[in-house]
């Protein structure tokens, strides 16, 4: 999966969609390493990197778990392996956990408004 973010596609593991509200939770990856924070690296050339489809080393942390319109995602082939996925669960939990409800809808698509059902009532 790919989000868009400031006019360039990131890789974006799915991590929740809601359907009625037309929104999904995603982790964002990042080329960029940063190692004072808590991450999953995902080499591109190992089993997970090549089942996400990912052209580069990856880097999810938790500060990129936003919620996303669906209209700014964009499937792709490969899924998340089971290991991975588990992984991301705990780093995402940990992370929804910590942050505010304004922090949790923050939309990382360009040009992308809060939609006023996911921001006018508290946490689902």
């Amino acid at each position: 999966m790919l989000v868009e973010i400031n006019g360039k596609p990131r890789p974006a593991i799915l991590v929740q969609f809601a359907k009625n509200e037309g929104r999904a939770t995603v982790l964002c990856g990042t080329g960029t390493h940063r190692p004072e924070l808590a991450v999953i690296e995902v080499p591109h050339q190992s089993a997970a990197g090549k089942a996400l489809r990912l052209e580069k080393d990856t880097y999810f942390y938790a500060d990129n778990v936003r919620s996303v319109r669906i209209s700014h995602l964009q499937a792709r082939e490969g899924l998340c392996p089971p290991s991975l996925f588990l992984q991301v669960r705990i780093l995402v939990d940990g992370a929804m956990s910590n942050q505010s409800h304004q922090q949790l809808i923050k939309d990382l698509a360009e040009g992308a408004a809060a939609d006023p059902i996911a921001s006018s009532g508290g946490p689902d």
